[in-house]
């Protein structure tokens, strides 16, 4: 995402303003048509209608660049370089009983071959190893849920492990415990055919950080809204200060929702 510093996705503010007004040209074109569609194609009033468009338009790149641009601002305040080196060590030695466990049943599962880094997340792979060890691990990741964030489990086969796939009864009881206690560890839970991701809910903003976000962004998006209503409204007796009003209550709520915005780092 755009808030965490040093990611190679992450938009600078440069790709964010030329991305805004690429989205700004597509919307001033749909704009552009469908005024003249709106107007009558029998009787083309070009000057109105390439107006309209660009009222779209530019509200459109001021709304985006501004919620982007905030978004990345505020994100920077709580974003921090997340060493994924560390992060998957934490993860071993919090798994290092089950490892142990595990050898006094000599079963042939250990933290340094089946928990790994697969793309920047840190895995758990579940092949070899039993029901009271998948329990175990599980047990641990809630326990430990402070010290971790993003966590993907393998309970299929395919991904990551040369053996066949995960016993079925190891991969149903990991399922069903982590769907039922995820959430109220703030973990999301995402379910797919060969793995689960465990993925932070995201710490909410608290109320200063709330009415700061809101007061940066209220101005930008609130105002150009509600003057593109306004300008779109048309010239019928009080449509054009419904439509301000109308533009107002839109740019309020898109302004609430940035405010609102999750840290989900790590």
């Amino acid at each position: 995402m755009l808030r965490v510093k040093g990611d190679n996705m992450a938009l600078t503010y440069r790709e964010m303003l030329f991305l805004s007004l690429f989205i700004g040209c597509i919307f001033t074109t749909m704009g552009f048509f469908l005024a003249i569609f709106a107007g009558g194609v029998d009787d083309v009033d070009l000057i109105s209608s390439g107006r309209m468009g660009l009222i779209v338009g530019a509200t459109a790149s001021v709304v985006i660049f501004t919620y982007g641009g905030v978004s990345r601002l505020l994100g920077h305040e709580k974003a921090q370089p997340i060493d994924k080196k560390d992060t998957l060590e934490i993860l071993r030695s919090i798994l290092h009983p089950v490892e142990i466990q595990a050898l006094s049943k000599d079963i042939p599962w250990s933290v340094g071959r089946y928990v790994t880094n697969s793309a920047g997340t840190p895995t758990i792979d579940l092949h070899e190893i039993d029901i009271m060890g998948a329990d175990l691990i599980v047990k641990n990741l809630l326990q430990h849920r402070e010290e971790l964030g993003r966590v993907r489990l393998i309970i299929g086969s395919g991904r990551g492990s040369d053996s066949g796939g995960v016993d079925n009864t190891v991969a149903d009881h990991v399922t069903s415990k982590l769907r039922r206690s995820s959430s109220s560890h703030r973990w999301q839970y995402i379910e797919k055919r060969s793995n689960i991701m465990l993925r932070p809910m995201g710490r909410p903003p608290t109320r200063a950080e709330w009415i700061r976000r809101f007061l940066i962004g209220i101005i930008p998006i609130a105002g150009s809204l509600a003057f593109a209503f306004r300008d779109l409204a048309g010239a019928a007796p009080g449509a054009s200060e419904r439509g301000f009003i109308f533009g107002l209550i839109i740019g309020i709520l898109v302004t609430s929702m940035m405010a609102s915005h999750r840290d989900r780092t790590g």
